[in-house]
């Protein structure tokens, strides 16, 4: 019994129905209105009916924007989702940006070339396509597994829209070196106050008192100003300041200066050089990555990624390390969450709404696995935070993972809607089933025998959870078995 109705309206029931009460099978539109199942952005046909196409509306605060949890096994077809989902995401105004771990979607902007894609496209009346107006990020120095689209952009990171707390937890600093790390941070801060470099005026003095450093590091401080500050101490602790040189230009060109200001706060006495040098080895192996704070590249231009219609890839399948992709996705997440603020203020001002923005982080585990939460809660409060605030700006998350069971509570506690592929363990079955309410148990014990392409959809905006048959994706994908 999911109710009856009152006044078009589909409210709880407040009897059972009579013995013999007359029974009326709904035809397809019906069923479709009762169920809530009309939008404007389609994920397919609802298993066990001819014609029923279901959808999700990408104008309502209480769907999209109370983001979104992708999970299944390897082949269950989660690709095929995600690719169909950026291409009505766009069709919708809405901007996207994912963030593509393994380089797997770089080559959506071409139409599919698999001939059961196109066979299935074709079942559902519809054709190949790429998706248009799409821009190719990867970092700099880096290369990405679609050299030749059209529009693509190297990017680098700044140091200083880093906060301290989140660098420091994926360094995985021990806490001695945690304790260097912000004596080194706020003597560059003094530095950069006592060179004029930042702040550098009063205007800016006033404005910096505001400073959030849980959410972001101080501004113009580049990673060299850092390294150069941790050398001078670990040589002035081991008496060897005649061999102090420094690699930021700021630094090195008033070098006498900047080693005064630092020698009248630091002494170096009963410190560990031992913790020092541990430090600066860490601090420079990122360096050597030249990522950050160069000269001849531009950081990511938010407001272009929150523009409507627009879907930027960040490709990081070349970086190879866990570290650099999560200072990436950190400095996404944080930039983006900005900007949307900026771009809601504007809106409400002009009377409008704002443009949705959907962010889907692919490999969500990667970067948000229970383990990975306990060493870094300062990151996760801080993506906990744009999930709470980005419901009401209209900024979505979408975690994406073939590993589940690796997500804890506390992200699948941000998440309201809910594709479920193919899952086989049923001890992750058994976790979901205490996260995600409203699935009867019929449609849970059909969850591991999903074809790839089925999946369970559970979303705010229906009356209940269906079984899908996820439309094919249009567009290209590298990694189709």
């Amino acid at each position: 019994m999911l109710g009856e109705e009152l006044n078009g309206a589909v409210v709880p029931p407040r009897f059972r129905p009579l013995p013999n009460s007359p029974v009326f099978v709904l035809d397809s539109g019906q069923t479709e209105a009762v169920l809530k199942l009309n939008g404007d952005i389609d994920l397919g046909l609802a298993i066990g009916h001819e014609d029923l196409t279901v959808s999700i509306p990408s104008d309502r605060k209480s769907v999209l924007p109370r983001h979104l949890g992708i999970l299944g096994t390897t082949g269950g077809g989660k690709s095929t989702t995600v690719s169909g989902l950026i291409n009505n995401f766009q069709r919708a105004g809405m901007a996207t940006v994912l963030i593509d771990t393994e380089g797997e979607y770089t080559q959506i902007n071409g139409p599919t070339e698999d001939s059961t894609m196109i066979s299935a496209l074709e079942r559902r009346g519809l054709s190949p396509a790429g998706v248009q107006n799409t821009r190719l990020y990867h970092l700099v120095g880096r290369e990405t597994t679609n050299p030749q689209h059209p529009n693509r952009l190297e990017f680098c990171l700044q140091f200083s829209s880093l906060s301290p707390y989140v660098v420091m937890e994926l360094l995985d600093l021990p806490d001695a070196q945690e304790q260097r790390y912000m004596k080194a941070y706020d003597l560059t801060k003094k530095l950069l106050g006592d060179l004029g470099i930042s702040p550098a005026n009063n205007e800016e003095k006033t404005a910096f008192i505001e400073l959030d450093e849980m959410e972001q590091g101080y501004p113009r401080m580049t990673l060299l100003n850092l390294i150069d500050v941790v050398q001078a101490c670990e040589r002035i602790i081991g008496k060897a300041e005649d061999n102090i040189s420094f690699y930021s230009t700021q630094f090195r060109s008033q070098s006498d200066k900047v080693l005064k200001i630092i020698k009248q706060v630091f002494d170096g006495k009963s410190d560990d050089i031992r913790s020092w040098r541990g430090l600066w080895g860490k601090l420079a192996r990122i360096a050597r990555l030249k990522i950050f704070d160069n000269v001849n590249v531009k950081p990511i231009d938010f407001q272009y990624l929150t523009t409507a219609g627009r879907v930027s890839i960040i490709d990081l399948s070349d970086t190879d390390s866990p570290i650099i992709n999560n200072l990436v996705i950190a400095e996404i997440l944080r930039g983006l969450r900005n900007q949307q603020d900026a771009n809601y203020e504007q809106a409400e001002k002009a009377g409008t709404q704002p443009i949705q923005t959907m962010v889907i982080i692919e490999e969500a585990h990667e970067f948000l696995s229970a383990h990975r939460i306990q060493q870094m809660p300062v990151l996760f409060e801080q993506v906990a935070t744009i999930a709470k605030r980005g419901r009401k700006r209209w900024l979505g998350l979408t975690f994406v993972t073939q590993l589940p069971q690796h997500l804890p509570d506390e992200v699948l506690g941000l998440v309201n809607n809910f594709i479920l592929h193919k899952i086989s363990d049923a001890g992750v079955i058994n976790r979901l089933k205490r996260s995600i309410g409203g699935i009867d148990e019929g449609l849970w014990s059909r969850l591991p025998s999903l074809a790839p392409g089925q999946a369970i959809v559970s979303m705010t905006s229906m009356t209940r959870p269906l079984m899908v048959a996820i439309d094919p994706t249009p567009c290209k994908l590298r990694m189709v078995d």
